[in-house]
């Protein structure tokens, strides 16, 4: 067996055994947080023509509404939409077969870059378990998933590149890529200083040397970064309220970022692993004879062992850097906001365990490793706890779409009291997306007005304003029988075998007293009158007396 077919093996088995952790998403249905407007095919009989028009209205509609420029991300969305059409186990199992090929993506890089396979799976299990990014993958459409395995290979074509003696279509491969990931996201141009670093400057080359042997392709592979920049020109030059808006860079947004990439990294539950793994190492450098604690004399001392990936370190310190650069002039983070910087840490770490898996074995070894093992079952748990709860979610708002759509009246309009999802109220956003999946199961008759929590509307571009008066109130607390509502129908999911639950519960609007009054005196009149009035002559032999 060849070493190129034996990579290639536990490339793809780790993949899959990464791409495990996230089983549990088969079987969810589709979410309130992107699904509603994007996973609906166009009506029957459209027309290729007519797909480009849709895609093309929907790319730009984007940029004015939010600024993103995303043509192929939007491209992605529309086949998928119309290949699966409706159908979320389809939608489900493809978004693991692209987690799958994410993973695989992620080992063949540290591969790249010298890392052993089990230092690889280690690391690649920390960066694709991660419960604080791993909403890439619980969700369906978020665009840091779509984009991960063209973003990471470009990384692996430059570094092919850079040790091929026939590196065109590596090089082509690359940059093709590259503009995919800026057509997903523009903050992937923080992939670019890294994919231009690995394919010039190899080992033993000085940067001096290798910026004059190719300052020609450093030019090429630069010159897709005049996509982002050209956006952001324009993005700069009409901007308006609503759009996403940018800020000069501030310490503030640095130090949240910093917060950010803690979480995207692990430190939670790595932590105590992480920092026994980096003393282990420094102190058999620090002291590579001693003897005892574990270590013996007779092997090699590793201090040179994380110095051997030289290009891992430049590739991760250039990602590290311009990643947490492009996002500097926002004043928002996310778990998934932390890619592409993230993957400079991933692989810092799968440099570190490469270098203390290399050391002798002892018990200080041995602790580390247990600690870092320890700490990714930790990762792997609280990862799936978070797919029960997102998933779990996800249903108890499928129960209201499906009872308002078949007991709504046609034309009504529901109030959606939102608040804060964290900590158990509805969000805005959920309601916006419940419209948008009534509209497109064929009720878009119904009209959903949003109300913050102290029941004042709330004014979205996503959703047209009404000023009819509700028929339906929903909301996360149940209220008290009044003159004004009445409880149509209580939502409940309980998970964490009965330790967490989701409430929801449908009101619904009682006649108005006025109203009731005005016909109940209708009525009695009625009845009065009949009584009060003589029959016709020719009816009075009908009756009894008279």
């Amino acid at each position: 067996m060849t070493d190129s077919t034996s990579s290639f093996r536990w490339i793809v088995g780790g993949a899959a055994l990464l791409a495990l952790a996230y089983f549990p998403t088969l079987s969810a249905p589709f979410d309130f947080i992107d699904d509603g407007n994007l996973v609906y095919p166009a009506p029957a009989g459209t027309t290729l023509r007519e797909h480009t028009e849709l895609w093309w209205h929907r790319v730009t509609a984007n940029v004015e509404h939010l600024g993103p420029f995303r043509p192929v991300l939007w491209a992605h969305w529309q086949v998928q939409a119309n290949l699966f059409g409706a159908d979320s186990q389809l939608w489900r199992l493809f978004r693991f077969a692209w987690c799958m090929l994410a993973a695989g993506m992620l080992l063949w890089l540290f591969r790249e870059l010298g890392i052993p396979p089990v230092a690889a799976l280690l690391a690649g299990a920390a960066a694709m378990w991660n419960p604080y990014r791993n909403e890439i993958w619980t969700s369906l459409t978020l665009s840091e998933g779509v984009v991960m395995p063209y973003a990471l290979f470009a990384l692996i074509s430059a570094r092919k590149a850079s040790r091929s003696e026939q590196p065109l279509w590596w090089d082509v491969a690359g940059i093709a890529c590259v503009l995919i990931a800026l057509g997903c996201k523009n903050t992937f141009a923080a992939i670019v200083p890294a994919q231009i670093a690995l394919r010039i400057w190899p080992e033993g080359t000085s940067l001096r040397d290798a910026l004059r042997k190719h300052r020609w392709r450093v030019m090429l592979f630069a010159l897709p970064l005049a996509l982002p920049i050209g956006h952001f020109i324009y993005f700069k030059l009409n901007w308006h309220a609503g759009q996403y808006a940018t800020h000069a860079p501030s310490a503030t947004q640095l130090l949240r970022y910093l917060v950010c990439l803690k979480g995207a990294i692990g430190l939670d539950f790595l932590g105590v692993g992480i920092v026994l793994a980096a003393g282990v190492v420094w102190w058999r450098r620090a002291n590579p004879a001693r003897k005892g604690g574990g270590f013996s004399t007779v092997h090699p001392p590793p201090l040179r062992a994380g110095f051997a990936h030289s290009p891992a370190l430049l590739c991760a310190a250039l990602l590290l850097a311009a990643g947490i650069v492009v996002y500097l002039p926002l004043n928002i983070v996310s778990g998934r906001y932390a890619m592409p910087a993230v993957w400079g840490l991933d692989i810092l770490l799968a440099v570190m365990l490469a270098a203390l898996l290399k050391l002798p074995v002892g018990a200080l070894r041995s602790s580390a490793v247990f600690a870092i093992c320890a700490g990714l079952v930790i990762v792997l748990l609280v990862n799936v706890n978070r797919q029960e709860r997102t998933a779990n979610r996800a249903r108890m708002l499928w129960q209201v779409v499906s009872h308002l759509e078949s007991t709504a009246p046609e034309g009504a309009t529901i109030a959606w009291i939102s608040g804060d999802p964290s900590a158990g109220e509805l969000g805005a956003e959920e309601g916006i997306h419940l419209q948008w999946h009534l509209t497109q199961r064929g009720r878009p008759d119904l009209r959903i007005a949003l109300f913050d929590s102290t029941e004042q509307p709330l004014s979205r571009v996503e959703l047209p304003p009404t000023a009819d008066e509700p028929l339906f109130r929903v909301t996360a607390t149940a209220i008290a029988p009044n003159r004004t509502w009445e409880t149509d129908r209580s939502f409940t999911m309980v998970y964490q075998f009965g330790r967490k639950r989701y409430d929801c519960h449908v009101s619904r609007r009682l006649p108005s007293p006025r109203f009731a009054d005005e016909e109940t005196r209708a009525e009695v009149g009625r009845l009065f009158t009949e009584m009060v009035t003589p029959p016709e002559p020719a009816d009075i032999w009908k009756l009894d007396c008279w």
